[in-house]
């Protein structure tokens, strides 16, 4: 019989065994000791920023969302994609942004189409931003038109103002308080038809239409409007059908003049029946010049010029 405690490879064990206790003994303290240890956690605040989309008619079929500081345009802090549908959201560290009033700008750029980008500015706040809504418009050429007075140059406010191509309306909009507005042109316009340019002043005004030669890009135009000029006595009344024979004489079968259209004005100053006696001011020479002609027009084919004053009326 072998007495096993007395050979070397028991010893040997023995010996393996009693440093693998005591490392794992020593590893165990060293793991209380790190779970002993205070953890100090440093949680960074996040800021949720938001926005709303109006498509109108427009079918963009992304949009991309991009945000960055005034002061650096090209270093973008956070970019992304969305859909038609989508929750317009993104979310980001407040530290990140600009502490400047309006010292950072968010932009929204269409995708596929002929779109504007869109810019928005906005301030560093806590907790959520709401970017607003994002009206999504065609690309456009764009004419800066102010509308002035042809004799003291005075601004003419909130004229009517359309925009027509191929007989259909591509923009329509106001002239502000003084005179001025952007007008906007898609640039996915049909160039080989002519723009017309229509601006009604709600019988201040005759009424002024023109082709527009369209620049690309950003231009500016100025219109100047006169007012047409009248009779002591004599009262602004407009047509309201388009296509209204105004007549050299009162009968029937008297030799027409001029078909006048919706919004035409005309100075009258004499009665007669169901017919009505004035003048009508024609512009010539593309509107380097002008005449006036006088004769008659049923009256169911005008109505008198509402709030009509000495001072809005050209009197010769």
């Amino acid at each position: 019989m072998v007495n096993i405690q007395s050979t070397p490879m028991v010893k040997q064990s023995i010996k393996v065994a009693i440093f693998l206790i005591s490392f794992t003994f020593s590893q165990d303290r060293d793991s209380l000791r790190m779970n002993d240890l205070p953890v100090k956690l440093i949680e960074s605040k996040v800021v949720t920023i938001s926005a709303t989309i109006t498509l109108g008619e427009n079918r963009p079929s992304a949009f991309k969302l991009s945000l960055f500081s005034r002061k650096s345009p090209s270093e973008i802090l956070i970019s992304r994609m969305f859909f038609p549908g989508d929750t317009i959201q993104v979310i980001l560290p407040e530290n990140i942004l600009s502490v400047d009033t309006l010292g950072n700008i968010a932009s929204l750029e269409p995708i596929g189409g002929t779109y504007e980008k869109l810019y928005r500015l906005f301030s560093k706040s806590s907790g959520s931003i709401d970017l607003g809504d994002f009206k999504i418009e065609a690309k456009t050429d764009i004419i800066k038109l102010s509308i002035l007075d042809g004799i003291d140059y005075s601004p003419i406010p909130m004229a009517s103002l359309k925009i027509f191509s191929t007989g259909k309306v591509i923009y329509s909009g106001n002239a502000d308080s003084m005179g001025y507005t952007r007008l906007r042109i898609p640039i996915s316009r049909d160039n080989q038809n002519p723009i017309l340019l229509r601006i009604d002043t709600d019988g201040r005004y005759p009424i002024w239409q023109e082709n527009l030669e369209i620049p690309k890009g950003t231009s500016s135009k100025t219109i100047a409007l006169y007012q047409l000029h009248t009779d002591k006595g004599a009262s602004i009344y407009k047509v309201v059908k388009d296509l209204s024979p105004f007549r050299k004489g009162p009968e029937n079968g008297s030799e027409t003049l001029f078909l006048l259209d919706i919004g035409d004005l005309v100075a009258i100053n004499k009665v007669a029946g169901d017919r009505m006696f004035g003048k009508v001011r024609i512009d010539l020479y593309e509107k380097h010049s002008y005449r006036y002609f006088e004769g008659w027009i049923l009256s169911k084919h005008i109505e008198l010029v509402k709030n009509q004053t000495s001072e809005e009326l050209r009197i010769n």
